[in-house]
């Protein structure tokens, strides 16, 4: 082996030894509405053996999307609803503890801006995706972490479902998925000032009935993957300076369940995963050629009842799979060279309706 490849791979095996020593927390989020287990979970993931063991939680109502800030003191959620009573909340992360802080609705008025399903901080800022009324939502927030007063509302009319806000590679645009309007709309980010983003424009239209829900960009921020819920399809585009270009689109399964749910990257960019539920509920797996950023199939897991958010520990050796209806989160094992899963039975953790899967 020559002195270049030798150090390379050294280098290679000191970050493995790094991941895998690191540990990993999990938050959790839930659909469990008004009942007595209704919370915001904080875990902690061994990624030695994929166990994971309960810190804390927070009683909460349906926090179904769940994030951690970047220096993993912080925590925000919807509360996802469409009673009047849907909004956000804030929380404070310890060592061993998740704390509801603040919570703020984004329908002051008591109508509109129905089920907030995806949450995103940006520069200050938390932004929640409204399903129903079609809307994305904008609270400042506070020195201490905690959400202020609904400050904006971005309105896109009655076909509108948004489902996703993701900030592009280059950090210029926020790119939202409007499931009802098949469309990806983008918003001009502000650095500064009294809002995030300015008004937006159309930057995709999928194809019609795809109804496209969650999307990622690849490491090197050439490539974004947008799953269709409606049309189960998985679409390959071309980013370049606030553009989406199309390269490819495919059938994600062929269990034309029309409930296609999560998308995600390997850490080596490798691979792509779709969870799809509603009908042979599970997990397809594609290989990702990184020259061209085109995918084909590489594998069907079959999982729990009704995946929704699946996450990948960042050592790329576990999947999170979170499955509503079988109360819990099934663990697999990742094989890195064919990106196979294997169910780990035994290290399922036992959660009252799970969607929601974060590592920090």
């Amino acid at each position: 082996m020559s002195p270049k490849r030798l150090l390379s791979a050294v280098s290679l095996l000191l970050i493995a030894c790094s991941l895998h020593a690191q540990p990993l927390r999990l938050l959790i989020g839930t659909y469990t509405d008004d009942d007595a287990t209704s919370a915001a979970y904080l875990m902690a993931f061994d990624s030695g053996t994929g166990s994971a063991t309960l810190l804390d939680r927070a009683p909460v109502r349906n926090p179904a999307f769940i994030i951690p800030s970047a220096d993993g003191t912080r925590a925000w959620s919807v509360s996802e609803s469409n009673d009047g009573r849907q909004g956000a909340y804030s929380y404070i992360l310890g060592d061993n503890t998740l704390k509801m802080t603040s919570f703020q609705r984004n329908c002051p008025s008591g109508s509109g801006s129905g089920n907030p399903c995806n949450i995103l901080y940006l520069n200050g800022f938390i932004l929640t995706a409204d399903y129903f009324g079609g809307t994305v939502s904008v609270f400042p927030v506070a020195a201490d972490g905690s959400l202020e007063p609904l400050c904006k509302t971005f309105s896109f009319g009655e076909r509108s479902r948004m489902h996703c806000c993701r900030l592009s590679p280059d950090g210029k645009w926020l790119f939202a998925s409007d499931l009802g309007c098949d469309a990806i709309r983008r918003f001009p980010v502000l650095p500064g000032g009294s809002l995030p983003v300015g008004e937006p424009d159309i930057a995709f239209r999928a194809t019609p009935g795809s109804g496209p829900r969650h999307f990622v960009f690849s490491a090197d921020g050439r490539f974004c993957y947008l799953l269709g819920e409606l049309g189960d399809t998985l679409t390959v585009l071309r980013y370049e300076d606030g553009t989406l270009t199309p390269v490819q689109e495919l059938k994600a399964y062929r269990g034309r369940g029309k409930g296609s749910a999560d998308i995600h990257l390997s850490p080596d960019g490798r691979f792509l995963y779709t969870s799809h539920r509603l009908r042979k509920d599970g997990i397809a797996i594609f290989r990702v050629d990184p020259q061209t950023g085109r995918v084909r199939r590489a594998g069907y897991r079959r999982t729990g009842v009704h995946p929704r958010n699946f996450a990948i520990s960042p050592d790329g050796r576990w999947l999170l799979c979170a499955c509503r209806d079988d109360d819990g989160i099934e663990v697999y094992a990742r094989d890195a060279a064919t990106g196979a899963l294997t169910l780990k039975a035994d290290r399922t953790i036992r959660v009252d309706r799970p969607v929601c899967v974060q590592f920090f």
